[in-house]
């Protein structure tokens, strides 16, 4: 298993917003994540990783247990997510945000940057180099030197998973990536999250847009309340009849 999920609460005051969640992920998997708003989705996504601690319950990535560990922290083993709101460095290019993003992974550290040492060059032409990858497997290499405020929004949306990549993950979470785009930027866009794939990496996505969700992923997890009611394949929690109930139900009218 690259990550497991064991029995993890979150409380805010006297509200339970997830309550004794457990689930498995596989490497190489695509596993959705889905439930109607305030299911906990988001919450989950935020413990898993670091932005919020667990009330109970612990998170173990690639065997090792990361429960309490600081964003970076989980971030610099390989776990990383976006947000369902672009994340950006609005008045940087796009070449200027990758390049910010990858010193995540550089090693001369402060005072190397700041003597302009022969290792903080080599750092700064690698982040160059790698940021250059990057945006060419996203297919935004002819925006490198466009203001991210400039980018149309299925863009923006896809330079926020070229910054995920430049902490070279193991494992992302990507929070509702297509909100927002238009029948033939969602296609695009599920194309690119397959291909992560080749890349090495497994995914956890949420996404309310059901027909992409159901086409994408492996495997299906679904919240209620905070709460797992069904976990399967996608054929096996659309027959689901909780599921039906609590969610897809309500989603397409029947």
């Amino acid at each position: 298993m690259i990550l497991e999920i064991k029995e993890i609460s979150r409380h805010f005051g006297g509200l339970a917003a997830l309550s004794g969640v457990s689930f498995a992920l596989e490497p190489g998997e695509i596993l959705g994540l889905i439930g109607p708003n305030g299911a906990g989705k988001t919450t989950l996504f935020n413990v898993i990783t670091g932005f919020l601690p667990p009330t109970y319950g612990s998170i173990i990535f690639h065997g090792e247990d990361i429960t309490g560990l600081r964003p970076d922290q989980v971030a610099r083993k390989g776990l990383v997510r976006t947000f369902q709101s672009t994340n950006l460095f609005q008045h940087k290019t796009v070449l200027e945000n990758l390049i910010i993003a990858y010193h995540l992974q550089v090693q001369s550290g402060f005072w190397g940057l700041l003597v302009n040492s022969a290792r903080a060059k080599a750092d700064e032409e690698a982040a160059r180099k790698g940021s250059l990858e990057i945006l060419e497997y996203m297919s935004l290499t002819d925006l490198k030197d466009e203001m991210a405020h400039n980018l149309p929004h299925g863009h923006q949306r896809a330079l926020g998973v070229a910054i995920a990549l430049s902490a070279r993950p193991k494992l992302m979470l990507l929070d509702e990536p297509l909100t927002g785009m238009n029948p033939e930027e969602s296609r695009r866009f599920i194309e690119l999250i397959r291909g992560l794939r080749g890349r090495g990496i497994s995914l956890m996505v949420v996404e309310h847009d059901m027909k992409a969700i159901m086409g994408l992923s492996h495997r299906i997890v679904v919240l209620n309340y905070g709460r797992k009611i069904a976990e399967g394949t996608p054929q096996e929690v659309q027959s689901n009849q909780q599921v039906i109930e609590a969610y897809l139900g309500s989603e397409t009218g029947t």
